[in-house]
């Protein structure tokens, strides 16, 4: 799988569609439950099979919390919510039914990403929060060492977040390598480590000098197996490098337009590519003019040209494309999802040829307090002073 270290062969699992957590899942039978992680809890839905329609359920799972990051390990059968703002990590053994919190070790509550490991009986947790810092647990949670050499590093006196402080977006370690890891340091920097969190490297030699933005880091998606060719998407468009990092070609830049990509996916039997995210940078025109102008755009040629996928959405699309996933199993084939910060939520089954509609009426599906943006003035002021209030937003 791409991106995570998880279970290949399960014969069924958890679709979890999160903004930072883990985007892909594959199994033997196509999943029957999808967990959508929204600013008001975890949607919970249900289906009898594949090509038959999802039920959302009455039951709101965290009801009232801004879920992160959303995990379902089908190892330990624990589903693990990292939880924005406050509240840090939760863990459920009953498939949602109830949660603990596992915090024992953490320094902030703002629990923003989060990668599950499989090495060999082992299962490590890989957090990261806001402020910067890096964290792992090898008890499932139960207690939590932190990794401060992530921040020592140089440069750090330029990391910077509008409204609120730099975060660790989003974590990745190639498959067969359980002791690298690329930290995305959204604004900040692309870490790596090569033993486990004890010491990171700076990997910058993408950066321009007249960039928009300064090291404004997403995600980093391993192409299939291989821990040397890896797709990076940024605040100012995608890169791609074959050799860990060393050099890297620019494949969009903020001209294009997925401006701001953030979710991408590499087919797991086809060289076909998916990317995913807004036509332009987080600014005041988003609430202006009520959409982020949001693509989900797909390439046949190894991410150098780009065409749209959107057959079937809205055009424009309210608000932003949040969050997406990707779900392939031996009984459905390859499934697509993605959700808006307006409450849209959307599936493929075509390889994004075509997009069904699974909803309209749902929550802020969002990383961290985007969705405000296209709230009414009234909403987003309360909701940007709920924030002062906790520390969370200046």
């Amino acid at each position: 799988m791409i991106g995570v270290v998880q279970m290949a062969d399960a014969k069924e699992t958890i679709i979890c569609i999160s903004a930072n957590g883990k985007t892909t899942s594959s199994s033997t039978l196509a999943a029957r439950r999808m967990l959508v992680a929204t600013a008001e809890g975890v949607l919970d839905f249900r289906r009898d099979g594949p090509g038959t329609p999802w039920h959302l359920q009455d039951e709101v799972l965290l009801a009232g919390q801004h879920v992160s990051a959303l995990v379902f390990d089908e190892k330990s059968g624990l589903l693990f919510a990292a939880l924005h703002f406050e509240g840090g990590l939760q863990v459920s053994a009953d498939g949602g039914k109830t949660w603990e919190a596992r915090n024992n070790g953490l320094q902030s509550g703002h629990a923003y990403s989060l990668l599950v490991q499989h090495v060999g009986d082992q299962i490590i947790l890989n957090l990261g929060t806001e402020p910067v810092m890096f964290y792992r647990s090898f008890d499932l949670g139960k207690s939590w060492t932190a990794y401060p050499e992530c921040t020592q590093v140089e440069g750090t006196e330029h990391w910077f977040f509008p409204r609120s402080s730099p975060h660790i977006k989003h974590i990745a370690s190639p498959a067969g390598h359980p002791d690298t890891l690329y930290i995305c340091i959204e604004q900040g920097d692309l870490l790596r480590s090569e033993d486990g969190g004890e010491s990171w490297t700076s990997i910058n030699s993408m950066e321009q000098p007249d960039d928009k933005f300064r090291r404004d880091q997403h995600r980093v998606t391993f192409f299939r197996d291989s821990a040397d060719e890896i797709f990076l998407t940024t605040g100012i468009g995608a890169y791609h490098t074959a050799d860990a990092g060393k050099t890297w070609q620019r494949l969009t830049d903020t001209s294009h337009p997925c401006a701001y990509p953030d979710p991408f996916f590499v087919h797991p039997t086809k060289d076909v590519l998916f990317m995913v995210g807004a036509g332009m940078n987080p600014n005041p025109n988003w609430g202006a003019q009520g959409t982020a102008y949001p693509k989900f755009m797909k390439s046949t040629d190894h991410g150098k040209t780009w065409v749209n996928a959107m057959a079937g959405m809205a055009d424009p699309i309210a608000g932003n494309l949040e969050v997406a996933a990707m779900h392939d199993s031996a009984e459905g084939g390859l499934e697509l999802y993605t959700g808006s910060a307006c409450g849209e939520l959307y599936a493929s089954y075509d390889e994004a040829g075509s997009w069904t509609l699974v909803s309209n009426t749902l929550p802020a599906m969002s990383k961290g307090p985007h969705f405000r943006h296209f709230l009414p003035p009234e909403k987003r002021e309360a909701y940007e002073e709920k924030l002062k209030a906790m520390n969370a937003f200046a």
